[in-house]
């Protein structure tokens, strides 16, 4: 009795991706795979096309998909749906869940005359009430990993048959991904996985299931490699009776479930491990993905105000959460700054339209809201104009966490850089972060404190509690204007030595704002140190064209690559076309600038992942009681 096998090939390229990537991907990965499938016409596989590449393709590449899509109309290909943006169908509010669904059927459906019947799950990220929502969209069957089944206290013999699953009454059907196929294909010789294929018969219904990327051939694998593999390996399938080729809706048809069975929240075997068996932990671990998510939720309350609670939104909004920028576990995912900045505009573009729509200003061009953004229990404060926001966190060193630009073509988070956090494969690398990269954290460094000491992660070099200090809040006049206020200490071998007062006094302005720093002795010990005002700017990365940022010092020109430490008032960073950004002190002061990157595992080993520009303002000063040291630092975008 023939093993029924269903090849399953997941072509997926995430919103934001640099174009130069996709049309590599295409050229070494998906031309191939397309020429390979029509020259084994008489063997069946399954398909799947992201919402983003699917997008993508319709505008680049629309001869690929109308070949593609008459490979179905002549029966060798099934095609499977997914979501529209590709997310994690657990971080999307419930109410848009099916509409992420549905959003990519009707698109695939005006493109190609199909409308699937199955659905690839972004990251097979499971939860037990997904049935629920993948049945109202009009879903039969799901692809699992049978991770999932071992989590769920099943033995892996049931990963060879389909079953069923329901939810308040809505059933799903289930096939399960092979692990283990998953894993030697295509990565052992041909006839060793066919081998394994025709191990695994126990009766006519049993079917394996290999699902996975489709950039595998090609793009992770050599593009010839890959071609020399996949004809081999389909010449063995040609001519090995005991496995058969199978759509999975064709072997529903012919051989149904087993029984019906629950199953655990899961996902494949890797991403359980990177995410600690739970995908939400993500938000927990990076800020930066959580900061997404929040935003996203945030952006949503307009939209409901300008659509309606169960409103059709624009499709930048469901875009902004493609999955790619949320986590990291292989690939770059959240380090890759040009996924986070798609994710960013997108948002700050349908924030901009709907408030448009709702008058969201009134008579006034200001908003200060109180809010707990991120859901930590602590209130944020969130300053939004027509043409820009600034967010900003009270409790943890009264710092600048977003700057979202909203003119209409610039939308960018000034904001959006990373912090380095610890990853298994960086133990003894580097030293992660103790604090968020985010502006205006205030330190008192010891006077042999250098650029290095602050970039390379010394924490013992900043005498004070200030950086991670809780500050008060206090508005000032309608113009928008507000203080942060907190009282700290500077330490001296564990001991508290001297007494600080912080204020920072921010005022908006045309194309961003200043802020007036006030640091003052209120002890009666001298305070004897640098005084550094941090700041991180993210430049705006051309997703279209490779670019090479630089940035200037009182005019002078470095490239991003270089550091510089010196006297200085003035720092621009220029990302053409983008308007440079530009940080001001009222006077010279001490300056270090440098580029701040991170270190992320990729497929292609560990890779250096440039994240911004930080710079830090700096007096050398002596304190003593009732002295002050005061400055403004005005930071815009020159449009």
């Amino acid at each position: 009795m023939p093993v029924n096998f269903a090849f399953v090939l997941h072509f997926h390229q995430p919103h934001g991706q640099l174009k130069w990537v996709n049309e590599r991907i295409f050229e070494n990965s998906y031309r191939l795979l397309l020429s390979i499938m029509r020259d084994y016409s008489d063997l069946k596989f399954v398909v799947h096309i992201s919402g983003p590449l699917l997008l993508y393709l319709e505008e680049h590449h629309p001869d690929w998909l109308n070949e593609m899509f008459k490979l179905g109309d002549v029966g060798t290909v099934e095609f499977i749906a997914g979501t529209i943006s590709e997310s994690i169908l657990p971080l999307v509010p419930s109410w848009d869940r099916v509409k992420q669904i549905t959003l990519y059927l009707e698109r695939f459906e005006k493109l190609s005359g199909i409308r699937p019947r199955g659905f690839w799950l972004p990251e097979r990220v499971w939860e037990p009430w997904l049935p629920e929502v993948l049945a109202s969209a009009g879903i039969e069957y799901v692809l699992l990993d049978d991770a999932v089944l071992r989590k769920s206290g099943y033995s892996q013999d049931y990963s060879k048959y389909a079953w069923i699953t329901e939810e308040s009454g809505l059933p799903v059907k289930v096939f399960f991904i092979d692990e283990k196929l998953r894993y030697i294909l295509p990565w052992e010789q041909p006839e060793r996985v066919v081998e394994y294929m025709v191990q695994q018969g126990r009766d006519e219904s049993v079917v394996l299931v290999w699902g996975s990327d489709a950039e595998k051939f090609g793009e992770w694998m050599d593009p010839g490699r890959s071609e020399w593999w996949l004809r081999r390996f389909l010449d063995a399938l040609r001519t090995e009776s005991r496995v058969q080729t199978v759509h999975l809706s064709g072997y529903l048809r012919e051989h149904g479930v087993k029984g019906y069975l629950y199953l655990d929240t899961g996902s494949y075997d890797k991403m359980l491990e990177w995410s600690g068996g739970f995908f939400r932990n993500f938000l927990r671990k990076y800020a930066e993905s959580n900061n997404m998510h929040k935003k996203a939720l945030w952006v949503r309350r307009k939209l409901e105000r300008a659509y309606g609670d169960q409103g059709v939104y624009p499709l930048d909004y469901y875009m902004a959460y493609c999955n790619d920028a949320y986590w990291h576990g292989l690939f770059g995912g959240i380090y890759l700054a040009h996924l986070r900045q798609a994710i960013y505009e997108s948002l700050i573009r349908v924030e901009a339209k709907a408030e448009e729509l709702t008058k969201y200003f009134g008579n006034g061009n200001v908003k200060r809201l109180l809010v707990d953004f991120d859901y930590d229990g602590n209130l944020e404060l969130l300053v939004e104009t027509p043409s820009y926001n600034l967010y900003v966190k009270p409790s943890d060193g009264g710092t600048l966490f977003e700057f979202d630009v909203k003119v209409k073509g610039l939308e960018h988070n000034v904001q959006d850089t990373m912090t380095r956090y610890p990853e298994p494969y960086l133990e003894g690398f580097i030293n992660p972060d103790w604090y968020r990269r985010t502006s205006w954290r205030v330190h008192v460094w010891g006077r042999e404190t250098t650029i290095h000491d602050w970039m390379h992660n010394a924490p013992f070099k900043d005498m004070s509690d200030l950086a991670l200090a809780k500050y008060s809040t206090v508005f000032t006049e309608n113009s928008g204007a507000f203080r942060l206020r907190t009282i700290g200490g500077v330490y001296n071998y564990g001991s508290r030595a001297a007494l600080l007062l912080v204020e920072k006094e921010v005022r908006l302005l045309d194309k961003g704002y200043e802020t007036k720093y006030l640091v003052k002795n209120l002890g009666e010990n001298a305070v004897v140190g640098k005084i550094g005002l941090e700041y991180h700017v993210a430049w705006k990365i051309n997703r279209l064209h490779e670019q090479k940022p630089w940035y200037t010092v009182n005019g002078e020109k470095f490239s991003v690559d270089e550091w510089f430490s010196g006297r200085g008032r003035t720092v621009k960073l220029y990302s053409e076309p983008y308007p440079p950004i530009a940080l001001e002190s009222s006077r010279e002061l001490e300056l270090w600038v440098a580029r701040l990157s991170s270190y992320a595992r990729t497929e292609k080993g560990l890779r250096e992942i440039p994240q911004g520009l930080g710079v830090m303002f700096l007096e050398d000063v002596v304190l003593k009681k009732g002295d002050a040291f005061e400055v403004v630092i005005k930071h815009v975008v020159e449009l």
